[in-house]
C-alpha cells in the first residue's frame, strides 16, 4: 500500500490552473480564484478548455513550466485528463471541484465549495496523498470503468440536466435506464484467474465514492491499495435493492454473492456479451474487450490535514 499522505513544507508560488467553462453551477470562477490566489500569494496563470483532449495537452505543458502545483477546476473527465497529461511528472494536483459529481474530490475529502478547496493552498504544511492510476491501452482513469446499466445512466445523464440538477440527473437517467435493463455474460480474468458470469452491470473501481456524502459501493476500497475492485451486479430486484441500502448507508462490504460479486486485483481483462455501453470516467468509449492495469501511487494530489477532512 502506498504511503498515505506527504507533508510539503515547501510554500506553493506559481501554479497553473485548468478550467473547464462548461463546469460549474453559475458561480463566478474567476473571480473567486483570483481573489484566493492573491490572498495566498500565489502567481497563477490559466488554461481555459474548449474541447476533448485539451486539458490533457495544457497539463503536459504546464508540467514543463516548472510549476510547483497544476489545479484543474471542472468534473471528473477533466481531472482524468489533466491526470493523463500529468503522468511520470512529480507536480502535486490541486482539485477544484467543478462538475456535477466530484467523485474524486469527495473521496478525498476535498470541500466541493470552490472557495473552500482554494484555501488548501494556504494550509501549513501542505498534504498531499499518493493515488494509484487505473490504464487501459495508453489511456488513464482514476474512478471507474462500467459496462451495462450503471454506464448507461452515466451515458444519458445529458450536460444540460447535469447543469441544471447537478448530481440529481444520475437519478433521473438511472430511472429511464432502469426500464431498459438487460443482463449480460461478463468475461472476466483476474490476475490469471478467469470468470464468466451473468449480470446488469459490471464495474472496475478505484474508488469506492460514488460522488456525494458517505455513499460508498464498499468502504474498503481505497484509491491507494494498488487495487483494482471489480464488482459485478448479477439480480436486479428487492433483495438487491436491500442490499443497496445496507452497503451505501451501513458501509458494509456485500456478502450475498447471489446478488453481487466482488474481486480485487492488478491485471483486468473484461467483455460483455452481448456487447453493453461501456463509460470511462464520464467518457463512453467504444473499445472492447478491455485490458486494465493499476499503476500504483501515480499521482500526488493536495488534500486536506487529516483533522480538516471532510467527507462531502
Amino acid at each position: 500500500m502506498a504511503e498515505e499522505t506527504i507533508t510539503i513544507e515547501k510554500k506553493i508560488k506559481n501554479i497553473h490552473i485548468i478550467i473547464n467553462p462548461a463546469s460549474g453551477k453559475g458561480e463566478s470562477t474567476l473571480p473567486i480564484i483570483n481573489a484566493s490566489m492573491k490572498e495566498s500569494g500565489i502567481k497563477w496563470e490559466a488554461s481555459i478548455t474548449h474541447q476533448a483532449g485539451d486539458a490533457i495537452q495544457f497539463a503536459k505543458a504546464a508540467a514543463k513550466e516548472g510549476i510547483d502545483a497544476l489545479a484543474v477546476y471542472g468534473g471528473d473527465g477533466t481531472l482524468m485528463e489533466a491526470i493523463s497529461g500529468l503522468m511520470g511528472s512529480e507536480i502535486p494536483l490541486v482539485i477544484l471541484p467543478g462538475g456535477s459529481a466530484n467523485v474524486m474530490a469527495t473521496e478525498l475529502g476535498i470541500p466541493t465549495d470552490l472557495k473552500e478547496a482554494c484555501t488548501l493552498l494556504s494550509h501549513r504544511p501542505l498534504e498531499t496523498k499518493t493515488i494509484d492510476v487505473g490504464q487501459f491501452d495508453k489511456h488513464y482513469f482514476m474512478i471507474r470503468i462500467s459496462l451495462g446499466f450503471e454506464a448507461d445512466v452515466v451515458k444519458n445523464a445529458d450536460r444540460e440536466t447535469k447543469n441544471k440538477m447537478g448530481i440529481f440527473a444520475y437519478f433521473l437517467s438511472a430511472a429511464a435506464a432502469l426500464n431498459k435493463i438487460k443482463k449480460a455474460v461478463y468475461h472476466l480474468k483476474i490476475d490469471g484467474q478467469e470468470h464468466v458470469v451473468k449480470g446488469y452491470t459490471c464495474i472496475i473501481t478505484n474508488t469506492g465514492n460514488i460522488g456525494f456524502s458517505n455513499i460508498s459501493f464498499d468502504k474498503h476500497i481505497d484509491v491507494s491499495d494498488g487495487f483494482l475492485d471489480v464488482i459485478v451486479v448479477r439480480k436486479a430486484n428487492l433483495s438487491l435493492l436491500k442490499l443497496i441500502v445496507i452497503t451505501f448507508f451501513k458501509r458494509e462490504r456485500p456478502e450475498n454473492l447471489e446478488l453481487v460479486e466482488h474481486w480485487q486485483g492488478k491485471d483486468i481483462s473484461v467483455s460483455s456479451s452481448p456487447k453493453q455501453t461501456v463509460q470511462c470516467d464520464g467518457e463512453v468509449l467504444e473499445k472492447i474487450p478491455l485490458h486494465i492495469k493499476i499503476i500504483p501511487a501515480a499521482i500526488k494530489v493536495l488534500v486536506p490535514p487529516k483533522k480538516d477532512q471532510v467527507t462531502g
